[in-house]
């Protein structure tokens, strides 16, 4: 199944905002690896039907910036303003992910499971995560809390997952190399998806 149906602004942050960096994918050119590579692995039924078993999007509260002003008095603001302190930024994502129609929760139990042990094993290995939302990209994020967020009105359990990220303070020199990284991925290659998963292409 290609990606065709799918425009460039729901591939990047609806369905695939988050790119694994190393880790899991040091064997990948770039060392970029889309999400839907690891939810869309056993996926059969939906690759089948062109549907996606997650959808993401942002949740409020993400930081653009963050310091942190001491309370102690300062002999001028020259001198408080000096004494500011950046804090790392912080980005959460929510992730619906319904139980399909063909596999139900059997299907939905081994994407999950099949997740949840890859994504312990990219973070063991050193991996860490790229987070694409419509107002800024964050890179070199660690993964902090993957948790079901589920309403008891919903109809099906464990049908909304969220991610809590943050972005720990790195060199500007390696922030716009792996910006720089990403984005071609982007500008230059859509997820194709097969009966073994998925990679980037180019267009």
């Amino acid at each position: 199944m290609s990606s065709v149906g799918f425009s460039t602004f729901q591939l990047a942050y609806e369905i695939s905002p988050i790119i694994l960096q190393g880790g899991l994918a040091q064997s990948i050119p770039g060392q970029l690896l889309p999400i839907t590579v690891l939810t869309e692995m056993f996926d059969i039924p939906g690759i089948e039907n062109g549907e996606f078993f997650a959808h993401y999007k942002p949740l409020p509260g993400s930081t653009l910036a963050d310091f942190q002003v001491a309370e102690y008095p300062f002999a001028s603001l020259q001198v408080a303003a000096n004494a500011v302190i950046q804090q790392p930024l912080k980005i959460s994502l929510l992730m619906v992910c319904p139980a399909q129609t063909e596999g139900g929760y059997t299907l939905k139990r081994s994407i999950m499971t099949a997740l949840q042990t890859q994504i312990n094993t990219h973070i063991i290995s050193g991996g860490t995560f790229t987070v694409i939302t419509p107002a800024y990209t964050y890179t070199n994020c660690l993964l902090t809390n993957l948790r079901d967020v589920s309403s008891p009105s919903d109809k099906q359990v464990q049908l909304m997952y969220q991610w809590d990220f943050v972005q720990p303070l790195i060199s500007e020199s390696q922030f716009s190399s792996v910006l720089g990284g990403v984005m071609n991925s982007i500008t230059q290659g859509l997820p194709t998806f097969t009966t073994l998963g998925a990679s980037w292409s180019g267009q």
